[in-house]
């Protein structure tokens, strides 16, 4: 997880911190622009060496949750036959995947100037594009991205799978997160 904590703690990724007063103020532009020029996928594009960063720092955080994934949860890639990872940084999560269940096919879906570098790998397609313009437009990004996601997948012939850390549980309730529930159509896209 060094990479990680080393791109949080970056020249780059500290100086938003100095304009946190832009968002309070509402000057419409948020702490990283004013911090760096340009919003923070716009400025990885233009400096190469903090776009392999954030990708070596994404891989870092996906070699851990990917693993565990693999290793607890492995029914919910049962019958899948294809995968599309949106932002997928380097690519690193589609190669566990594809080496822990070879029979996905995996689509790396990043900015152009991401899956232009990312390494090629087996049953994995690298696509450039845009997810806020293909899966689509800016507002709550979470939330429309999810939505657009939802509209590309067929109906009754998939579902998402969302990753997300847990920072605390409740030893009473920890049972519940064990549990998964995942329907996918006949298939087997997702």
């Amino acid at each position: 997880m060094a990479t990680l904590i080393l791109l949080e703690i970056s020249p780059v990724m500290l100086a938003p911190w100095h304009s946190l007063s832009s968002r309070v103020l509402d000057s419409g532009n948020s702490p990283f622009e004013i911090a760096n020029g340009k919003d923070a996928w716009s400025y990885a594009e233009k400096n190469p060496g903090h776009s392999k960063f954030i990708d070596e720092a994404m891989a870092c955080e996906a070699r851990v949750a990917v693993q565990a994934i693999i290793e607890e949860y492995p029914q919910v890639f049962d019958g899948i036959k294809s995968l599309v990872d949106f932002g997928g940084s380097n690519g690193t999560v589609l190669a566990m995947l594809g080496k822990a269940f070879p029979w996905i096919h995996g689509i790396h879906f990043d900015l152009p100037f991401v899956v232009a570098v990312a390494a090629k790998v087996d049953g994995v397609e690298n696509i450039g594009g845009d997810m806020f313009e293909c899966v689509q437009r800016r507002a709550l990004e979470c939330i429309k991205i999810l939505k657009k996601c939802r509209e590309a997948i067929p109906e009754d012939k998939g579902e998402a799978i969302i990753v997300q850390a847990v920072v605390e549980v409740d030893k009473n309730r920890a049972a519940r997160f064990r549990e998964v529930d995942i329907r996918h159509g006949d298939d087997g896209t997702y």
